[in-house]
């Protein structure tokens, strides 16, 4: 962004038997006022059913500046059950409170980045596209919606970048609780229809991932 790399973020992904494992770093220069690093670390742990993935643990760290936080979540049969965060963030009033049937059958961030999309078709399936995924952050509650867009070739530019088709979906950010109404960023993620997210298949599985 105007001459600056605003990040980088690693990711490890491990599959095993029926479960998976995902852990993330990253180092970001937050944008506020002036430019500072903020490093964070990220984990999601679950297994793979029938119906799809299953979390069982997500955990976000960061710092930045004299910012810190950790957030831990734990799952059970596909719901959250508990969720802690240091430093303890009381409720706000005027957000709009999320219910016990909201965080059923939900995702975190990273399993439904990156464990969601399916399919047998390696060359840029826009089946993929076509599905909403609940996600729960550790505060807010939302959806975000995929539909087709279209395939797009993607040429290698490195001997180990990724050369194949990818799939062009569409993306649309709703919010449904845990977040005041009146948020200037929240209002400006869900009325913006200029968001893509490009899939490409993961040599030798069925998944697709960002």
């Amino acid at each position: 962004l105007v001459g600056f790399n605003l990040g980088d973020f690693r990711l490890t992904m491990v599959l095993k038997g029926s479960g998976y494992q995902m852990k993330g770093e990253g180092r970001f220069s937050i944008l506020a006022g002036l430019i500072y690093d903020a490093r964070g670390t990220t984990e999601s742990s679950g297994k793979f059913t029938s119906s799809g993935p299953k979390p069982a643990m997500y955990a976000l760290s960061y710092a930045g500046g004299n910012q810190r936080g950790q957030l831990r979540m734990i799952f059970d049969s596909g719901a959250v059950t508990k969720v802690s965060m240091v430093p303890d963030k009381k409720p706000n009033p005027h957000d709009i409170p999320i219910t016990k049937e909201e965080l059923e059958g939900v995702f975190d961030p990273m399993t439904g980045a990156f464990l969601h999309a399916h399919s047998h078709n390696p060359n840029g399936d826009l089946k993929v596209c076509d599905q909403t995924i609940p996600v729960f952050d550790g505060e807010r509650r939302f959806d975000i919606a995929l539909t087709p867009k279209r395939t797009v070739r993607v040429q290698k530019e490195a001997p180990t970048a990724y050369s194949g088709y990818a799939a062009v979906c569409g993306v649309k950010f709703i919010p449904i609780s845990g977040y005041r109404p009146d948020n200037p960023g929240i209002k400006l993620m869900s009325q913006t229809d200029k968001i893509e997210v490009w899939l490409v298949s993961l040599p030798g599985t069925d998944m697709y991932l960002p």
